[in-house]
Parts: structure tokens; sequence; C-alpha cells
């Protein structure tokens, strides 16, 4: 634009330019506001070159930062003006001054109408440039259908469809519903096969916005992104201008890329061959060169194919060369390089079967945390915290304790707290975990929380073997002349409790330990004295024979410290000289600590809540393509444990056997069940409960009794998450009930709902089938639609499990009314984090869930989501691959340990008159239920053995055995025994593999007509007895 003909403009803007501060400025300003207020205060006298030199200077005044809050009305009927000059004016300013919610944007509604449909392609330029800067709900109302006209017509000008594509993706955002789906989808295909680049690459920005709304409607156009990444491969008909650095228009590649990551797989397999051939070529085809511009360009579109290789879950031969890959880059010299190599590879680190290659390059990630800049060590850091585990775990863990004496101060904090977290959960053996947390405080004192230092003091309680060794440590960490005075309170606390294990050691005598803690007296603070007065009582309690001179030194100290200016201190030192001139009153009260309850790890809990800038957070804020929080807004966290769930939502009922078997014989047989295998042949199975005892004569078999519950109870169990299905409350009475053939494995849920929901949005992914891979692994993707995706990730030690719940937004608009909620049944205590009330666009959070199993089970705990995409509510309930197999741990016995406990135990065995597995495959479904199948135990080489250890509260740690009898003659018979220490767990473990066993071969089963039951005493009405039965009555 040329403004050299509006002298009093130049004039103005020198004046500015002149003034020596900010004050003469603000003078200036307000003069000449004041002189444009006059002069539109009698706007019939200002030429048309006037107002617009005026709307000029009130632009140039805005742009300074100054408000103008006059003229608005002058600026807008400058769009109304005749001539060019004056409507380029009035569309310019229009657009810097006023947003979409000014009341005089309606006033120009029509002439920007006018100017759109018009055929000036200037005047139309002008328009979609404001529309799509101000964009507002009233323009698209207005506007959009007129600009969808202009992006379809054949007969304008590239120019304008290019701003018609982008007009559109501005209205669209604003207001979803001005492109009807059952349309476009037509429309859009038909626009990708534009030839001109400059249209292709806008449309190709409405379609990413389109496809992330929903991806379902847009199938048709899957092979046109396909096609036009093969045309950018080959460059094939590229024009000069649009060819950056050699590289084809690689903002289109990247969009294009992105766009494909929101459909979830590629089905056409020419199409996915085509697309897996495009990425070859550029996995192959980029390199780290030295022009920046070209390696700028080369790395957008490289790790958007990253990006897409892992959303299409490639062969790990192409995982294998992204890894290589990046591996080449986190050796280069160039920093924003070696950054970009890191951050990606900690994002590979979410893909299965990876991880092992990524170690491959652990040598030079570890170089990379010497590296000078701080973001690069930050990256390498989080790289190697991620990729830890048992293998590498000692060398890491060795790496940035090294790392940790050169570390700044900024990082001393995160670096001590991973150190601690990977020692812990990676340890080979619990001396090594002590060296490693004394090692840690000893170098980083003041950054290490008191949270671990506990941790390492509860392993030590609870480890007798541990006892003499951490002591010997800690007395050897005394001996240095300067201490942290973390180290004081952990080697005090040690050698006050097992100290006298060193009694016999040179240098430990209780004097000797005695002064070497006290020469660290006067320098430490009230917190650490308290914890050294209580170690000397507990010195003076364990030294035998009694030492005077000892005792004398001791009481003295505590004499001192009776006057002590702290309440805590000034207590302990009255008490314990009391207690210490009372001789035996001393050993009762100062008893060695008793072993510390299994709990929850503080120091993974901390790590969760520690909001850390991670590599996977970092890309998440480059890709996001709208302005977002930097902060997520948590919502209260929501009861998990025995809260009833809200009336709509879907709860657990405990569903009506339609096969009770109660009988009380010397010989109790279930109802043989049929359940049809794949080939349609049905198999027999005949359920059997034995007692054996140790000369292996049968014994009667009492029933348990049952008993109707109160109102209450009903009411209790009606609100509460119950079992499907499973033996009577009363563990010590023999559970006999008979289960339906056709559960499926895992024990499907019931699921009931007060009201109907149904979703608009529906799963893309088969839900069930997610849920039965996650019941085998441990990470993986447990629901998705076209809005979120939650994917899993678990860990499990002993009775204690913990799950991490990835929630990631695929929009670009944020997901909002974020509510989540476990329903646990009966036997889990489960602590869900809090869940952040909104997901910003294409974000991911992570929802840890902590389990700890009460007792045997095979009920699973369900996940109540909902959201808010829009005006949509969504609401789902995933049940959780929290399942029996996941507590237990296979474990191999030899015979002189398994028999005698088989014969001790009460044993319950199944029989089937038809084999429903080979043996073979019978071994490898024990495995995958983690029991370890021991060939050669059993000396009948029919038979076949398995043992496992059950972990619960209630139980602790229980042997399982499992053994298989064959009958020679007849291979295609067997019978199944299952034997423990707890009849509950016995009657749930062997229900369990039955479960499997007969619902392995199907995927889904029909209902089946209940088989005919056996006469029964006479009892109270079942809608009376079972709480479900109740619930279905009343539904």
């Amino acid at each position: 634009m040329a403004l050299s003909g509006m002298r009093g403009l130049s004039v103005f803007i020198s004046d500015v330019r002149n003034c020596h501060n900010k004050e003469q400025e603000r003078l200036r300003v307000d003069k000449e506001l004041g002189n444009i207020r006059t002069r539109f205060k009698n706007e019939k006298g200002l030429s048309p070159y006037e107002k617009k030199k005026y709307v000029w200077k009130m632009l140039y005044i805005h742009m300074l930062g100054y408000d103008v809050d006059f003229g608005h009305m002058e600026t807008v009927s400058l769009i109304s003006a005749p001539k060019y000059p004056e409507k380029q004016v009035g569309y310019i300013v229009t657009s810097c001054l006023l947003n979409e919610n000014n009341d005089f944007l309606r006033m120009v509604i029509n002439t920007v109408r006018n100017d759109i449909i018009g055929r000036n392609e200037t005047y139309q330029c002008l328009a979609l440039t404001m529309v799509g800067n101000i964009g507002g709900k009233e323009f698209s109302e207005s506007l959009a259908p007129d600009v969808q006209k202009l992006l379809i017509s054949s007969s304008c000008r590239p120019v304008v469809r290019k701003k018609a594509a982008l007009c559109l993706l501005r209205l669209y955002r604003k207001n979803p519903d001005v492109v009807n789906i059952d349309g476009w989808s037509d429309r859009m295909a038909q626009l990708l096969d534009e030839r001109d680049l400059g249209v292709l690459t806008s449309v190709m920005s409405l379609f990413v916005s389109l496809v992330s709304n929903n991806a379902e409607a847009y199938w048709n156009c899957l092979p046109k992104c396909v096609r036009i990444l093969e045309r950018m491969a080959r460059n094939q008909d590229i024009p000069q201008e649009y060819t950056y650095y050699g590289i084809p228009s690689p903002w289109l590649q990247v969009k294009a890329m992105r766009a494909l990551q929101y459909f979830p797989t590629i089905e056409d397999p020419s199409a996915r061959r085509a697309l897996f051939e495009v990425l070859q070529r550029i996995l192959m085809g980029t390199d780290v060169v030295k022009n920046v511009n070209k390696n700028n360009a080369s790395h957008a579109v490289l790790f958007e194919a990253l990006a897409l290789v892992m959303h299409l879950d490639a062969e790990k031969e192409m995982m294998s060369q992204c890894v290589a890959l990046l591996g080449k880059f986190i050796a280069v010299r160039e920093p924003n390089i070696r950054y970009l190599g890191l951050e990606n590879m900690s994002r590979m680190l979410l893909v299965t079967d990876v991880q092992d290659i990524i170690k491959r390059h652990q040598a030079q990630i570890i170089t990379s945390l010497k590296d000078p800049d701080i973001s690069i060590r930050r990256r390498a850091l989080d790289l190697l915290y991620g990729m830890c585990d048992v293998t590498n775990a000692k060398e890491i863990v060795e790496e940035l304790l090294q790392y940790l004496n050169t570390a700044e101060f900024a990082m001393r904090e995160e670096l001590a707290l991973k150190a601690a977290i990977l020692a812990e959960k990676f340890a080979p053996d619990l001396s090594w975990y002590v060296d490693v947390i004394l090692q840690l405080i000893d170098k980083a004192g003041d950054f290490v929380s008191d949270d671990i230092w506990y941790r390492v003091v509860q392993f030590v309680t609870n480890n007798e073997d541990l006892q003499p060794y951490a002591a010997a440590k800690a007395r050897e960490y005394l001996d240095k002349p300067a201490l942290h005075e973390t180290m004081v309170k952990v080697s005090a606390y040690l050698l006050g409790e097992y100290g006298h294990l060193l009694a016999r050691r040179p240098s430990c005598s209780p004097k000797e330990l005695f002064t070497i803690i006290n020469d660290r007296l006067p320098t430490v603070s009230t917190s650490t004295i308290a914890i050294i007065l209580s170690s000397y009582a507990k010195i003076l309690l364990h030294t035998q024979p009694p030492d005077a001179g000892l005792q004398q030194q001791i009481l003295a100290i505590f004499k001192k410290h009776e006057s002590y200016i702290d309440v805590e201190i000034q207590q302990r030192a009255v008490e314990y000289f009391e207690l210490s001139r009372k001789g035996a009153a001393l050993a009762d009260v100062l008893a060695e600590m008793p072993k510390f309850p299994e709990r929850e790890s503080a120091l993974l809990k901390k790590a969760e809540d520690a909001e850390v800038d991670t590599a996977e957070q970092s890309a998440i804020k480059l890709r996001s393509q709208q302005q977002t929080s930097s902060a997520l807004v948590l919502a209260d966290q929501l009861p998990v444990n025995g809260s009833a769930p809200a009336a709509n939502h879907l709860t657990l009922v405990k569903m009506p056997s339609q096969n009770i078997a109660e009988e009380s014989n010397v010989s109790h047989e279930e109802t043989a069940l049929e359940a049809p295998k794949e080939n349609g042949a049905p198999v027999e199975v005949e359920s059997k409960v034995e007692i054996l005892s140790e000369t292996a004569a049968e014994s009667k078999v009492v029933p348990p009794t049952s008993h109707s519950p109160s109102q209450a109870d009903l009411l209790a169990d009606l609100l509460g998450p119950l079992a499907i299905e499973g033996p009577p409350a009363a563990v010590e009475q023999n559970p006999v009930q008979g289960l339906e053939a056709n559960e499926s494995p895992i024990g499907d849920l019931a699921l009931a709902t007060l009201e109907d929901q149904s979703n608009s949005v529906q799963p893309i992914v088969n839900v069930e089938e997610k849920f039965h891979i996650l019941c085998t692994k441990d990470s993986g993707v447990l629901y998705e639609d076209p809005n979120i995706q939650i994917g899993l990730k678990a860990e499990w030690r002993a009775h204690h499990g913990r799950l991490i719940l990835f929630l990631g937004n695929k929009n670009t608009s944020p997901i909002v009314s974020m509510r989540a909620l476990i329903l646990p049944p009966s036997h889990f205590k489960v602590e869900l984090s809090s869940v952040p009330d909104t997901i910003p666009p294409r974000a991911q959070v992570q929802i840890p869930v902590e389990f700890t199993n009460l007792q045997a089970s095979r009920d699973v705990a369900v996940l109540d989501f909902s959201y808010n995409h829009g005006t949509v509510l969504v609401n789902a309930k995933l049940r959780l691959p929290v399942v029996l197999h996941k507590f237990l741990q296979p474990v191999t016995l030899t015979p002189e340990e398994y028999f005698p406990q088989w014969k001790a135990w009460t044993v319950q065995s199944l029989s089937f008159k038809k084999l429903p597995l080979p043996l073979p495959e019978m071994a490898n479904l024990f495995l995958s239920l983690h029991l370890a199948v021991t060939p050669g135990l059993d000396t009948n080489p029919n038979n076949m053995v398995a043992c496992g250890t059950f972990f619960s509260e209630a139980t602790h740690t229980m042997l399982c055995l499992v053994r298989v009898e064959t009958d020679p003659q007849d291979r295609t018979q067997l019978r199944l025994t299952v034997a423990s220490g707890d009849q509950y767990l016995t009657f749930e473990l062997k229900e369990y593999i039955k479960e499997h066993l007969i619902d392995l071969p199907r995927t889904r089963v029909p209902s089946l007509p209940a088989p005919q039951q056996p006469q029964l005493p006479p009892a109270a009405p079942a809608t009376y007895n079972d709480p479900g039965a109740m619930l279905a009555g009343l539904l």
C-alpha cells in the first residue's frame, strides 16, 4: 500500500519515532487522538482522503499498544465505499481493530456478502481475508454457504479459492454446523484431486480440521491423501515455486500425513502398500545437511512420517529403521537436531517391541547427559528414565549417580527422584538398592526428599538379612568428615536399630557407635536431634553387659536436653531419662521396630504428581493448532471405594444363576453343560468337587447353607459393585455351586442401566477384542472413538497393581467435562488419581490407578467415563483388564515340595468327557495364565502339573497347584484338579481355568438355554435370595 501521498500520516509517524521517552510518546498520541475525535464529529465535512488518513492513524496508534475506543463506525463505513482505496482501508483496519463480538460488524454483513458473490476478484479476496481473520458465529451463519460456493466453483481463479478454503476453515472452527457432513464427503474427495498446489494446500488444512472431528465420514478421501503423498514423493508435476530447497511442498506433505493419523487404520491393501512405500522413501531419503532451512523442512516431514508409522503400527523392520535414523540424529553435532532425535525417540518408547532396539543407542544417550545445552540434557534424562528396565537398570542408575556430581542445581531434584524410583523398581538385589540410595543422599542431600530415605528404612526394616549390611554402610558414611544432615538421620536411625548386629566387628562397639554419632549432635537441626536421642536410647538398651560409663554419658545428654526449647526434643529427653532408670521397662518400650505393612511407594506417587516438562508434553505443545492453557484444571477426586454410582451410571449387579445345584451327597456332580466349539461339536463338561485326605479316601461334602439376606444387606448389594457369581461368603465352607458354561473367560460383567443411554459417538475399535488382548499384555489401546483414545500401561508387584490410563485428545478442539469413575468389585481396593476436567487439543493426560487385591475373584473392575465434545455427551463403560492371573506368578517345585502339599490340601476337580484342548495347547494356556508347567514332576507321563503363587491381602502368598490327568486308554478324556491352602482361592482358580478351557475356541458365545436343574430342597424364591434377580425384577 502506498502511504507516501499522505503527508499528515508520515509526519505523525516521524513525530512518534522522534519521542525520547514513553511519556512524550503518550502525549503526542493523546494529542492526535483528540484531533481525530474532533474531526470525526463533523464527518460530513470529511473527504474520503481525510477519512482514510485518520483511519490509518488510528491503526498505527492501535499497533503501538494504545486503546482506540472510537472511530469504529467511520472505519466500518469505508467497507461500503465504491472505490478500491477506501474499501481496502476499511477491510484491513476493521480486521485489526474489531473482534467477532463487536456490534458494528452486523452493519456490514450484507456489504461483505455482496463483495463475496460479486465478480470483482479483488473485492472477493479482501472480503474473504477479513472474514477469515475475524470469524464469528454471525459471519459463519450468514456467509458460509457463499464461501463454499466459491471454493467448489471451477470458474474462480486459484487465488480466490485458496482464500475461500482458509476462510471456511476459520468459520468451521467457530461453528462446525456450517459444514454438512453428508454432502461434503464427496465434495472434499473432488477437491483433493485439485492440481494447483496452492489450492490443494489450503484445502488440506480444511480437511485436517474436518477429519479430526469425524474421520468416519471421510473414508473415501483416504486414498486421495495417499495419492497426494505419492505425487509429492515422486516429485511429479510440482511447480518450481512450490519446491522448497529441493523438497516438494513440505507443508502439504505434513498436513496429508497428519490427516491420515486420524483414521484408525488403512484397510485397503494397495493403499497401505503405497503409503508404506512413500514412508520408506521419506525415511531413506532424509539426512542431515549443512543448510538449516532444508534441514528444518526435511525434518518436519520426517517427524510427521515417524508419527504416522507409530500410528499405523508398522512392521518391526520399519520401526527399527526409524530408531536407527533417530540414532543418527542424536549423534550429530547440531544441537537442534540432537534435541529432535532425543524427543522423538522418547515418543517411540510408547510403541511396543521397540525398547530393545532403542537400548542399542544407550551409550550415545548417556553421552547426551554431558551436553552443554540443558534442554538436551533434560531430554536425555527423560529418555533414559523411560527406557530403563531390569536388564539395564544398574548401568543407567550408576550413570545418573555419576552425572549427579556435575549436574546443575536446576536438574538435581528431578535427577535424584528419578534415580531413586529406578533403583526401587528395578533393583537386582536390596543391598544394591541401599547402596544407591545412600550414595544419592551423600551426593545430593539437599535435593533428596524425606520420602526417599523413609523408603530405604522401610525396606531395611522389612528384610532381616539386609539389616547388618545397611548398618555397616551407615557406619562407613559416618567416618566422612563432611556429611549431609539427611545422611546423619539415616545413619543414626539404622545404627540405633541395628547397630548391635555389628558388635563383633572392629570399631563397632556400642561406645564407639555412640561417640561417632555424638560428634554430629552439635551441628544438626532439631528434627535430627530427635532421631539421635532415640538412637542413644536404643544403643543403651542393646549394650550387653551394661557399660556404666556409656550410661552416664547418655543420661547426661538426656538431662541436658530436658530444658531444650523444642517441645518434641524436651519430651523425648525426659521420657528416655526416666525409662533408662527403670531397666526392664526400657526393653519393652524400645523394642525393635515391627515390619511396616505393604504400602504404595510415595516416590512413584510423587513422580506422577510432579509436573515436569517431558518430551511428550513438548511434542504436544508444538503440534497444538490452537491456543491452549498451559495447565490442566483438575477436578475433585471422585470416590472410588464404597460409594454408590450415580443413577444414570452403569453399575455392576449380581446375575441370578440359572444352574445352581445344592446337594449334600457324598459325591457332588454338576449337570453336564454343552458349549459349542469352533467346528460346532459340543463339549461335555462335568464338574466335580472332591475332598481328598492323605489316604485318598473320599469324605462327605457338606454344601454351604443358604441364608436369606436381610433387606439392608440386599440394598447394600444393589448399590455396591458385586461379583457376577462365585462361592459363598463363608470361606470355611466348601463352595459347590455350579457355574454356567457359557460365561466368557475373565468373567463377563453384567452391566445394567437405570435409563437408556445411547451415544451418537461410537467406538472405532472392537472394545471386547482390545480387552482380551490386554488380559495377556500389559500395554495397549483399551478404547478409541473419533474424539479420544484411551491407552493403558500396567505393572504388577505381589498383590498390588498399578495402571496408567493415557487419555489422548485426537481433535483440535478441547474435550471438556471429563469424568472418570472406577466401579470395583468387592475384592479390590482402588485408588484413582484426580481426573482433569479438560483435555487440551492434541494433548494427552495420564491417570494413575492403584489396585490392591484383597482376595481371589474372577470379577473385574469397570471404568465408567464420560466427556462432552461440543454439544455431544459421550459415555462409555469399559472393563479393565485386572484379572485373576495378573496376581499369579509361575513357580517351579521339586517332587519333594509338590506332593506333600498336594496330599495335605483340599482339592477340587473337573472331569471332561471330551478333550477341550490338546495337551500342548493346554500347556501354553497355563503359561499365559502365569502357571509354570513342570515336565517330569508327575511320574505318570500321561499327566501334566503346573504351579503358581497367588498374591492377595487375605492370603498373602499362597501356593496354587494344578494337575491334569488323562486316560491312557482314551486320551480324549481328562480330569483337571486344583489345590491350594485356601478353599475360596481353589474354587475361584478352578472356575477361572474352566472358563478359559470352555470359551477359548470362540470369541463370543451366544446365550444357551439353561440345562435341566436337579431338584432343590425348599428354599426362598430366587427373587429374594439374589440381589441381581431382585434388581432385574425392578428393571
